[in-house]
C-alpha cells in the first residue's frame, strides 16, 4: 500500500515540475505573454530553435507565459555551449542581466539593466579576475570606469553624464 501511495504522490508532483519543450514557431507573444499556438494557452516550459542537424541554437524559458531567461549557444560545438544568457525582470520582457561567455578562453561579461531597459553596469572577468567595470546612468558612462591595461597596470577614469571628468 505504501508503494502505491508513493507512486501516486510521485506522479502527481512530477506533472507539476515537468517542462514542456517546443519549437520557437509553436509559441507566439501577445500583450507580453507567451501562448502556445496549438491551444492558445499560456505557455510554461522551453521553446527551442534546433537546426536540421540537431544542433541547439537558442532556447527560451517561460513560466505561465512570462519569460524567465533565454540562452543563445555557440555554433559548431559538440555539446551546446552558451554564448549569452539573458535574464528578464519578473512579469516583463525587459532585460535584467545579460551574461556573455567566451569560447576560447575563460571570459565572462555581465551587463545589468534597469527596468526601463537602460544599461546600469558592465563588468568583464578573465580567469575570474575583474578586468573591466563601468557604471552607467541613462545609458551614459557615469561613475568610475576601471580597466586593466595590456601591461597589467590598473586605470580608473571618472565620468559624469557621459563626459570624462578625471583620470587616476
Amino acid at each position: 500500500m505504501k508503494k502505491i501511495l508513493l507512486i501516486i504522490i510521485f506522479c502527481s508532483f512530477g506533472g507539476l515540475f515537468a517542462q514542456e519543450k517546443v519549437g520557437l514557431k509553436e509559441i507566439y507573444v501577445e500583450n507580453n505573454l507567451a501562448y502556445k499556438v496549438a491551444n492558445d494557452q499560456l505557455f510554461s516550459g522551453q521553446a527551442q530553435k534546433v537546426r536540421k542537424n540537431g544542433h541547439l541554437v537558442y532556447e527560451e524559458y517561460y513560466e505561465k507565459g512570462i519569460p524567465i531567461k533565454s540562452i543563445l549557444y555557440y555554433n559548431g560545438t559538440e555539446k551546446p555551449k552558451p554564448v549569452e544568457l539573458t535574464e528578464f525582470y519578473e512579469k516583463t520582457f525587459d532585460k535584467k542581466k545579460v551574461t556573455r561567455y567566451g569560447l576560447s578562453k575563460p571570459t565572462m561579461e555581465f551587463k545589468f539593466y534597469d527596468q526601463n531597459g537602460k544599461k546600469t553596469l558592465i563588468e568583464k572577468y578573465e580567469n575570474d579576475k575583474l578586468t573591466y567595470r563601468c557604471e552607467y546612468l541613462d545609458n551614459k558612462k557615469h561613475g568610475t570606469e576601471f580597466c586593466i591595461k595590456d601591461d597589467g597596470t590598473e586605470l580608473e577614469i571618472e565620468y559624469r553624464n557621459g563626459k570624462k571628468v578625471a583620470q587616476k
